[in-house]
């Protein structure tokens, strides 16, 4: 038993230097970032459809009983995995839904109600939803995260979202898991409440929009006619330099 407890609190004491390197990387990757102008990782984390399910997530992890606790992470990483895989089957399963093409594919929505349906449940009975639906919010986010890609599939933006994200849930899983104070239980069930309304709204404006398609721009309009129409304002310099249109 003694050397169980040693076990346990170096793995405490690892989990704390991890979640503080990895802290330390996101703030440099963040901060290389807004020095060259760009916002990318904000741009996958900073927005309500990601941080609430995100949010939620570390409160439900942290407050399952250890056992299972291990099982939730494996499920998690997995979910992500197979919701970036299969992608595209699940485009085509939910593409019949009014305005969901056009709105990510509701995961945004998808993932606060179903986080927040296992988050409202009493402490006893989570284990039993939450495992089966940690996966599925899992895959929604990672498929949210996919299509919001603001670098147009630059290969070190998606990886780098995930993870952290990833961080961000082990930054409220394992300070909860490490102090749980009594009043948590009840505002982690608050918060779940919040999820719940907000997803559904969400989802109800999306499903309410009066366009419910993806329309392209209409196409720019040459002025002039002839074989040259729209070039007019740029032949004069091509004439000065010498060339030919």
């Amino acid at each position: 038993m003694a050397q169980m407890g040693q076990i346990l609190q170096m793995a405490q004491k690892s989990g704390w230097v991890l979640l503080a390197v990895g802290g330390a990387c996101l703030l440099v990757s963040l901060a290389l970032d807004l020095a060259a102008g760009r916002s990318w990782l904000l741009a996958g984390l900073c927005t309500a459809e990601h941080l609430l399910p995100l949010l939620g997530l570390g409160l439900l992890i942290g407050q399952l009983p250890r056992r299972t606790r291990s099982a939730a992470v494996l499920l998690l990483v997995a979910g992500a995995l197979f919701g970036l895989v299969f992608r595209e089957h699940v485009y085509l399963l939910i593409a019949p839904i009014p305005g969901a093409a056009a709105n990510l594919f509701l995961t945004g929505p998808l993932a606060c109600v179903l986080t927040g349906l296992a988050l409202v449940l009493p402490r006893p009975a989570r284990p039993h939803l939450a495992l089966p639906l940690i996966p599925v919010v899992a895959a929604a986010i990672a498929i949210a995260t996919r299509l919001g890609d603001p670098v147009l599939s630059a290969p070190h933006y998606l990886p780098a979202a995930l993870l952290a994200q990833l961080w961000f849930i082990a930054a409220i899983a394992f300070p909860v898991a490490r102090f749980d104070p009594p009043w948590l239980t009840i505002g982690s069930r608050i918060v779940a409440s919040w999820m719940i309304a907000i997803g559904l709204l969400y989802g109800g404006a999306y499903l309410a929009a009066k366009d419910k398609s993806l329309t392209p721009p209409p196409f720019a309009v040459l002025q002039g006619e002839g074989a040259l129409a729209g070039f007019e304002p740029v032949l004069p310099a091509l004439d000065k330099a010498g060339g030919t249109p």
